[in-house]
């Protein structure tokens, strides 16, 4: 047996549900990206305003001259998951296995839950009684697969129970085709044929239907017909491995920290362990008694559930950890993953030990700063050392790779990091000395320049310079560039 628990208009439901406006009034529901302007389209009515003649589709303007005493309310999607939510949690008190339809609409599996069997009829009004505490008018439907469930929870007043095949057939041959919710194309077609009712439709052939209408066509066939058990696509609460602990005297030092916090990796590893999974990450969050807060983020190199390891990168991080007030509270999680088994390559080299390596990774960010400990990522742009330094375990950028020629054109260039500053002597636009440090240079050739620039879109980042390949009178080849007016040396040709 299956429940389904429907509230009619939800999204006009939801927003009643948070206000003082009276249910019986007639009440319009509008866009609330488009308040404020007089082409508003009515998304919904309740059945109030539906008898004043309004209609969904109309302008805000033609239904209040239809109906002046409606009232226009705006949509809400923040009250709207607010109801979703105290739906499922209605479900939530009948049966572990449900599933959230769509939103308004939840479906209950009670095959295993005994007390259920055989008292639909109490069951469904406690339901009808719970939301209606809520301020929700909820519709309820049994039936023996989810999707005949449904049909039966949009026509309950307020409860349906359909316990036979027989009373299922009845119920179904007497419903329009609108009910089953067709396509415009396909409900045009049917009613092109004369078919009206679920009854006309399943007397056509199951094969001509398919033949003609396609897949949609079978699946409203089927539906018609009885439907089918399908699977729910149930509702789990996300499991979080995470431990937070309020201490009673304030910690000052780093060895009770420690403690503390060897204590907690143990009982969410424990966890971890029960389910097969290990650990991607450890956050970790201190609270001081100056209300400052540190959150740092440890990344583990291969997936483990070795409380050892995970505590020496929490020690790790720790030894360089200075704060200027006490620890008053505790917070630690594990992110979960699953344990992977990789196979290596025959030509391929590995780390001997990821997470030995991530370890020394931690102690360098501790000492020089985690900024300057990573691989270097180059950037989309042309500006000469244009990168930046990312983590060594941040997953490269998707996307193909430029390919890189195999063979070199030219001499190589012995660039200088950083630049070398210069003057350069200019004699009929022409490089013809250059002076950096404490050497000077005649020149004999020079070409160029050759003009670079880039990011021109943005003021801020724009650049560009000009570069020259100038011949010494000692016969050493140098390349030298101007940018915002100054002159550098970048480096030595072959």
């Amino acid at each position: 047996m299956h429940a389904a628990i429907h509230i009619p208009q939800f999204p006009i439901q939801a927003v009643l549900s948070a206000s003082d406006l009276k249910r019986d009034a007639p009440i319009a529901l509008l866009d609330a990206a488009a308040a404020g302007k007089d082409k508003d389209v009515v998304l919904h009515i309740n059945e109030a305003a539906s008898r004043a003649g309004a209609h969904f589709g109309m302008t805000a303007t033609q239904v209040q001259a239809r109906c002046p005493q409606i009232s226009f309310i705006h949509r809400d999607n923040e009250a709207e998951k607010a109801a979703q939510k105290k739906l499922l949690e209605c479900a939530e008190l009948w049966s572990p296995d449900f599933e959230s339809t769509r939103p308004g609409l939840c479906v209950l599996d009670l095959t295993h839950v005994k007390p259920v069997l055989g008292q639909e009829v109490s069951c469904g009004s406690f339901i009808h009684q719970h939301l209606a505490r809520h301020r929700f008018d909820a519709r309820i439907g049994f039936a023996s697969n989810p999707d005949l469930a449904i049909l039966a929870a949009q026509a309950a007043d307020p409860v349906l129970i359909l316990r036979s095949d027989d009373d299922a057939e009845r119920f179904l041959h007497s419903l329009p085709i609108a009910a089953m919710r067709p396509s415009k194309e396909l409900h045009r077609v049917l009613t092109l044929w004369g078919v009206r009712t679920l009854g006309a439709f399943v007397e056509l052939q199951r094969q001509d239907v398919s033949a003609r209408l396609g897949h949609e066509g079978l699946l409203l066939w089927d539906m018609a017909s009885g439907g089918h058990a399908r699977m729910l696509k149930l509702v789990r609460p996300a499991i979080s491995y995470r431990e937070e602990m309020e201490l009673e005297h304030a910690v000052e030092s780093l060895e009770p920290l420690l403690f503390i916090l060897r204590r907690m990796l143990q009982g969410l590893v424990g966890s971890l362990s029960e389910a097969w999974l290990v650990a991607a990450s450890v956050l970790i969050t201190l609270r001081f008694a100056d209300d400052a807060s540190h959150q740092h983020e440890l990344r583990v190199a291969e997936p483990t559930g070795d409380v050892e390891l995970l505590f020496r990168l929490l020690h790790t991080h720790l030894e360089s950890f200075t704060a200027a007030a006490p620890i008053i509270q505790v917070a630690l999680e594990l992110k979960p993953v699953r344990a992977l088994g990789n196979q290596g390559q025959l030509f391929e080299r590995a780390l001997r030990d990821p997470n030995r390596f991530a370890e020394t990774l931690a102690q360098l960010e501790a000492l020089v700063g985690a900024e300057r400990v990573g691989r270097a990522r180059l950037l989309p742009s042309r500006k000469t050392d244009s990168f930046a330094v990312t983590g060594y375990f941040e997953k490269a950028p998707s996307g193909r790779a430029t390919s890189v020629p195999d063979t070199t054109h030219g001499l190589p260039l012995r660039r200088f990091r950083p630049s070398r500053k210069a003057d350069v002597l200019m004699v009929d636009e022409m490089p013809s000395a250059f002076y950096s440090g404490n050497e000077n240079h005649a020149l004999i050739a020079s070409e160029g320049p050759w003009l670079l620039s880039g990011d021109w879109w943005d003021t801020a980042t724009a650049w560009q310079k000009e570069v020259w390949l100038v011949e010494t009178a000692e016969g050493c080849l140098y390349q030298i560039a101007k940018e915002q007016g100054a002159w550098t040396v970048e480096g030595v040709v072959g």
